[in-house]
């Protein structure tokens, strides 16, 4: 039988990822924003001699694109290591995931494997840990939900940013941008679905360790941090 210990600490992750979705939202938003403004200037407007507000928004366009790349890189290395501590931490109270933890990352950059893997691996985490939505809502819909988003959003954003590369004229562009408001929609409730996951499964951990430190009382004291694997030790 496996021995059933409190799960490691993921707080740190989880807050991290969670300030990062929020950041993804602030910057979709004004991104849509953008395109929406972009929409409305003239078909016409003169992109090899651009002045006055479509000059401004264009610049503004550009940088908020570069300043996006570091925001979704720090997203996706956070919430990868969230995701796959919390998987690791099934291990720990005494379950056997269908995976190994270092899985639960690779998944997600394997074609086609990628469309469902990290869906069924989060089901485990949810399920495993315990996290409920709350009365009068079902679980499994909220998870449908968040992966839906993911989907759409990542099918939409690479379709808007092939037409916008692809894009020479200011009509091609406009029609670029309808799509990357769609994507930025999209790229917004994925962000919102996935804090509210991650936040119940964080509290369903936090009542674990409770109840684990709770068990524990009376018990041998825990060995010194030195002593303690580290997370490349533990992750083998």
């Amino acid at each position: 039988m496996t021995a059933i210990t409190s799960p490691r600490d993921n707080s740190q992750r989880a807050s991290q990822s969670r300030l990062l979705f929020q950041l993804t939202i602030a910057l979709s938003a004004v991104g849509l924003v953008a395109d929406v403004l972009f929409m409305d200037l003239p078909a016409d407007y003169p992109l090899e001699n651009p002045s006055g507000f479509g000059q401004t928004l264009l610049l503004a366009q550009s940088g908020l694109a570069f300043l996006q790349i570091p925001v979704r890189v720090l997203t996706i290395v956070f919430f990868l290591q969230w995701f796959r501590r919390a998987y690791f931490n099934l291990r720990l109270l005494g379950q056997r995931p269908d995976h190994s933890d270092s899985w639960a990352v690779i998944c997600w950059f394997i074609p086609i494997l990628s469309l469902f893997r990290p869906y069924s691996i989060m089901k485990e985490i949810w399920y495993g840990t315990g996290a409920t939505t709350g009365a009068g809502t079902d679980s499994r819909t909220v998870l449908r939900w968040w992966w839906l988003a993911y989907i759409v959003h990542y099918g939409l954003g690479q379709m808007a940013g092939k037409a916008q590369m692809k894009a020479e004229t200011m009509a091609q562009l406009q029609s670029a941008s309808s799509l990357s408001i769609i994507s930025s929609l999209a790229d917004m409730a994925s962000a919102a679905l996935s804090i509210l996951v991650i936040g119940h499964v964080h509290r369903a951990e936090q009542r674990l360790q409770l109840r684990s430190q709770i068990a524990g009382l009376g018990g041998p004291a825990p060995e010194p941090e030195s002593l303690l694997p580290t997370e490349e030790e533990s992750y083998g």
